[in-house]
């Protein structure tokens, strides 16, 4: 028998409120808010119009409501809304040493839970959040070569978001552990649609986290899936994950949760553009330089990073779509440098065909060098920029804002949150927003968290 299969079971079913450190209820906490303000945001990105009017057009029992929105859908059809938007924007949270986000769908799937089963508690929905966190992430660990290495995408993010909605329904171990082996059924994603800049790859986290709501539902009414789903002869890992390093999945379970070492993310780009924003901004702010005597840029990078955010080069210079803006150091260092930051005003279609932004990022070179390759995925970054009848400026970077070493305090969050929010299908008040702020903060002293959906439309 699998018994690594059988012991995530148990420790999903098992895991307590009183399990949890200080830093990892702080950081669910933060995941939470961020979440939020992804989802809300994303009500009115590219392409999530068009998974809502096909949601809204099927129709059925009113479960849970669509973020941004307020349609009451039924719940499968909710969180496969709500999913997509909360990746839409690339705003939600991820690891710095592993190409994973852990919260988007788990987030998303907790709240239409909460609607659906009414009574769940703030400490329950952080404990389940905690673990959804951490297993996700220890998956990411165990898996030999990361996405960006193997080219295999993340499949076993569907188990991120089933842990934790198994553990807010209450299933017990047996129950816990066929309910991931059901979500083995679900587990989809492709890594290309990134580099194509492809609405797919805001669609997926949908797709996961209706699968994960799937799963747990079928298992409360006793359909099986997979026991042995992790190392079965045909198991998750044994099929797809060559040489799994099989201790992250097993040391310290239960103890240490994963979750502390999230990074909230400060732009609204992928993250492995975010050492080259980091140091544009720095740079920008201490030299007050004049983007016109810019010559060239040269941005040096890990291969992994230059491979996904630097290349091809035609296409990240002059970028067809939000995926690919976001998607492309060239783009947004250029903007970041003109206009100061980059979040979602800097994705808007004006910024994206800004002949001044495209213009400065054809003059951005990004080159891969693996001496750059650090434990952590993201690499270092070095940036150089020459100027006209100027000393050339160069500065390097390891761990960008947003990483536990740098981390965006619960304040920072707040603020992050309500920038996003202004960006909601429809208008939200402050005045409510803040009080969500406020809630949340305090989430594991709620009786019931489906209170705070009515904020989020």
């Amino acid at each position: 028998m699998d018994s690594i299969s059988r012991r995530i079971g148990e420790y999903v079913a098992r895991a307590r409120f009183e399990d949890l450190s200080p830093a990892a209820v702080a950081s669910a906490k933060r995941s939470t808010l961020d979440t939020m303000g992804a989802m809300v945001a994303g009500s009115t990105a590219p392409g999530v119009d068009t998974v809502v009017d096909l949601a809204k057009g099927w129709g059925g029992i009113e479960e849970a409501h669509l973020v941004g929105f307020g349609h009451r859908l039924p719940a499968p059809l909710a969180v496969w809304c709500n999913g997509t938007m909360a990746r839409a924007l690339e705003i939600d949270d991820c690891v710095d040493f592993l190409p994973v986000h852990p919260s988007a769908s788990s987030v998303a799937t907790l709240l239409s839970l909460a609607e659906l089963k009414q009574g769940l508690s703030g400490r329950d929905f952080l404990t389940a959040l905690a673990v959804g966190q951490d297993l996700i992430i220890r998956m990411g660990l165990a898996v030999r070569q990361n996405a960006m290495q193997s080219g295999r995408n993340n499949l076993f993010k569907i188990f991120g978001p089933t842990a934790a909605l198994a553990r807010a329904m209450g299933l017990g171990p047996s129950e816990a552990q066929n309910a991931l082996g059901l979500a083995f059924s679900f587990a989809v994603g492709d890594g290309q649609c990134a580099i194509d800049g492809a609405l797919s790859l805001r669609l997926q986290q949908g797709i996961v986290a209706q699968g994960a709501l799937l799963s747990v539902l079928l298992s409360s009414r006793g359909f099986t899936g997979a026991r042995d789903f992790l190392l079965g002869n045909y198991g998750y890992l044994r099929a797809f994950e060559p040489d799994p390093r099989l201790e992250y999945l097993t040391q310290d379970l239960g103890k240490e949760f994963y979750g502390e070492r999230i990074t909230i993310k400060p732009f609204s780009s992928c993250r492995a553009t975010h050492a080259s924003i980091n140091l544009a901004l720095r740079l920008r702010n201490e030299t007050n330089m004049d983007t016109k005597l810019i010559r060239r840029i040269t941005v040096r990078t890990c291969p992994e990073v230059s491979q996904l955010v630097g290349e091809p080069r035609d296409v990240k210079i002059a970028p067809g779509s939000v995926p690919t803006a976001q998607f492309s150091i060239q783009f947004t260092v250029a903007a970041a440098l003109i206009r100061g930051d980059f979040f979602l005003k800097e994705l808007e279609p004006e910024s994206i065909k800004d002949d001044e932004i495209l213009d400065l990022a054809s003059r951005i070179y990004v080159e891969s060098d693996p001496s750059l390759r650090t434990d952590f995925v993201l690499g270092r970054t070095v940036m150089e920029i020459d100027l006209e009848d100027q000393p050339s400026l160069k500065q390097e970077i390891e761990l960008p804002l947003g990483n536990p070493s740098k981390p965006m305090k619960y304040e920072a969050c707040a603020e992050k949150f309500l920038k996003s929010a202004s960006y909601s299908v429809n208008p939200l008040q402050t005045e409510r927003l803040e009080e969500l702020i406020e809630k949340v903060s305090r989430i594991e002293d709620l009786q019931d968290v489906s209170v705070l959906m009515p904020y989020l439309y």
